[in-house]
């Protein structure tokens, strides 16, 4: 009795309660059809602030015209991932010019980074078939979301800020654009919403991270072919 009276009067000099511990969880931010010339940059900045790391999935053809943001992403700690040269619809009709179009995309990604990305994501997250058997034959592994901020859309920042807070979960992937025609909401609802999940016990890694995550809690994620 005395031992247990001894632990209680040493656990009451700490003033902290159960409800005040924060538990990690993982998410994955994603970042669709850039590099931007002025959004990429701005995104960059706000990721390294909130010592958080994403994927960014980059088109062929606008790291061809800004390759030292596609390298910045890189040098920064980010995965990056192929998201076609030409953001090329993924339809039956362009069968013929998809597995070109993803190739060439991974050349100009190999030309700046000096390796072939593993990470795919097609277009609007199109896929069929066709894709899914291509993609593994590509040794690539397809990547979709679980949260789409349609950020594209200029949607409000509020509404894209209360959309992640209500579906967010441990092992989330959310879906952002750094190319976003101007004014992208994007810069400005990182800023304010990461701070916020990282305070709700989230930590912010890239896709390979989150996959490795996964499976080593034995999650099985439809978000992830290959």
């Amino acid at each position: 009795m005395k031992l247990i009276s001894a632990v209680l009067s040493f656990m009451s000099l700490f003033s902290f309660t159960v409800s005040n511990v924060v538990t990690e969880k993982y998410a994955a931010l994603t970042f669709d059809d850039g590099p931007h010339p002025v959004y990429t940059a701005i995104i960059l900045k706000i990721l390294y602030e909130n010592d958080a790391r994403a994927t960014f999935f980059a088109v062929g053809e606008n790291a061809e015209r800004y390759p030292e943001l596609l390298r910045a992403e890189y040098d920064l700690g980010h995965d990056i991932g192929n998201h076609t040269y030409s953001h090329l619809k993924m339809t039956e009709k362009n069968a013929g010019k998809i597995a070109e179009d993803i190739k060439r995309a991974d050349k100009v990604i190999y030309d700046i980074l000096g390796f072939t990305p593993s990470l795919f994501r097609p277009p609007e997250g199109k896929h069929g078939e066709y894709l899914d058997s291509l993609i593994k034959k590509m040794k690539k592994t397809e990547v979709f979301w679980t949260v789409d901020t349609r950020d594209w859309a200029h949607t409000e920042k509020e509404k894209i800020e209360e959309n992640i807070k209500a579906n967010i979960k441990d092992g989330a992937v959310i879906l952002f654009h750094d190319y976003v025609s101007p004014p992208s909401p994007t810069p400005e609802v990182l800023s304010e919403i990461l701070p916020y999940l990282k305070a709700k016990g989230y930590k912010f890694v890239t896709v390979t991270e989150l996959m490795t995550h996964k499976a080593y809690i034995g999650g099985k994620s439809s978000f992830f072919i290959g």
